[in-house]
């Protein structure tokens, strides 16, 4: 760290006195962004990028595809980095203009992984996709080491997992500590260049413009605003008749000619006779009923017809209320950090697709209604109730006495051999529940909680055991 501060100290030096020697001016200086301190530093990054990539060529298709996603993510990061070297800070509107190719990129990535979910390079692909918000510590002031901490560490689970189901297979475990050897490389430039957030050049002007310079281009002009559409021609068949016709008006003088003919005006009415009376015909009563069948269709038809109601949305919800942290309806939050207490306990409620870090010792946690959740837990005094959740993952950096699961599909537990092995599970109408227990060097062994079990009738009551799969 010492001697890479130094080095970045040095290079800024130099490049300020090339500045004064030049007497180019500022404006010289300001469109100079490729020799920017800050730009040459990342070459670091690059070429840990550079490293991944050729470590990853070996391997099967999505894993080099997904890997050439993440190049395209480092290339859009340089950029904007280009960008904040010659404009100042950007207001909120243009600082989404700024960030959004940026913002597309990564976006792009993370399609790729919801796409190949029947992968069988699944936990690579979801170990880059949970790691590469981090390239979000743009927006993120002044602690985006924090930031890049949390979310470097939601690819854990799916490095360790990609690691013991390619253990055995040459080149798979040599990109899995490139990866973390490139996300340590991207948290260091920060460190050592942005600690308190992204450096924004105070003289530089607008980063718009700035953008278009950097891309090679001129910033558009506004549009002119558009004509006004010509009317619509009428649809073909219309059932309104034109303003002009040849057929002749109505004359009132006729309709009440008719009328003054008295009973005389019902002679062109049909009689009816005796068999078309239904008092006088009952067969005619009998076509009349309707059947329960077809009754039954019509009322099958309106419900098919209604339109299905809205889901109801609530806003999220994340705070402390007494000694209990509320945390509900969060939704593809990678970021979500609890520095608790040991007093406190915490209550998740319907949050999906999130990433949620407890910090410090805290009194128990409950998960409820959670889908996609991943939890990261150092210690609790009481218990963690897992209810109703689908596909949550757990991970217990220290000690948790006692985990209750219940109602839930899907769930993985990853606890340390050193430290959490006291832990108690407690599950019921629960499936794939499986225990994962991490070793010092990152790997880790996985275990199954049984779902199936056999009762019979020994020595006067009934027994139960599990059930023995033979095949």
């Amino acid at each position: 760290h010492y001697g890479r501060g130094l080095e970045s100290v040095a290079s800024r030096l130099e490049k300020v006195e090339a500045g004064r020697s030049s007497g180019g001016g500022a404006a010289a200086a300001a469109d100079d962004f490729n020799d920017h301190p800050n730009v040459l530093e990342y070459g670091k990054v690059e070429s840990s990028m550079a490293e991944l990539v050729k470590l990853a060529q070996n391997l099967p298709k999505d894993v080099t595809d997904i890997t050439n996603l993440l190049k395209d993510v480092v290339a859009a990061q340089k950029n904007l980095l280009k960008i904040s070297a010659i404009a100042k800070m950007p207001p909120p509107q243009d600082l989404q203009k700024v960030t959004k190719s940026l913002n597309d990129v990564i976006q792009k990535l993370t399609s790729f992984r919801e796409s190949h979910r029947a992968s069988k390079e699944f936990n690579h692909l979801s170990a880059i996709s949970e790691a590469v918000p981090a390239f979000g510590w743009v927006c993120v002031a002044p602690r985006p080491l924090d930031y890049m901490t949390d979310m470097i560490g939601a690819a854990d689970f799916y490095l360790n997992r990609a690691l013991k189901d390619f253990k055995e297979v040459p080149g798979h475990k040599e990109w899995i500590q490139g990866v973390r050897k490139f996300f340590k490389s991207l948290k260091d430039y920060v460190s050592d260049n942005h600690a308190r957030g992204l450096n924004w050049n105070g003289n530089g002007g607008s980063a718009v413009e700035a953008m278009a310079k950097v891309s090679g281009g001129a910033p558009a002009a506004p549009a002119a605003p558009a004509a006004p559409a010509a009317p619509p021609p009428p649809p073909p068949g219309s059932v309104v008749a034109p303003a002009a016709s040849s057929a002749p008006a109505p004359n009132p003088n006729a309709l009440f000619a008719q009328l003054n003919q008295g009973a005389a005006v019902t002679k062109g009415l049909r009689k009816v006779t005796d068999d078309m009376k239904t008092h006088k015909n009952p067969s005619l009563r009998e076509s009349s009923v309707v059947k329960a069948d077809d009754l039954q269709k019509n009322k099958n038809a309106a419900k098919s017809t209604k339109a299905p109601a809205a889901a109801k949305t609530f806003p999220p919800k994340m705070k402390l209320d007494g000694k209990k942290w509320e945390v509900e309806h969060q939704a593809n939050r990678q970021d979500l950090a609890i520095n608790a207490e040991a007093t406190q306990s915490c209550y998740v409620f319907k949050c999906n697709n999130s990433v949620l870090t407890i910090n410090n010792k805290a009194n128990s946690v409950t998960l409820d209604g959670c889908k996609r959740m991943s939890l990261v837990v150092d210690s609790l005094i009481a218990s963690m109730d897992i209810v109703n959740c689908q596909s949550v993952k757990i991970q217990v950096n220290d000690k948790v006495p006692t985990i209750n699961i219940d109602k839930t599909d899907g769930c993985q537990v990853f606890v340390h051999k050193k430290s959490g092995l006291d832990c108690e599970f407690v599950t019921a109408k629960s499936s794939e529940v499986n225990i994962c227990v991490v070793e010092e060097n990152g790997e880790y062994s996985e275990s199954f909680v049984a779902e199936q079990f056999k009762t019979t009738w020994k020595d006067g009551k009934f027994v139960t055991e599990l059930a023995e799969i033979v095949g």
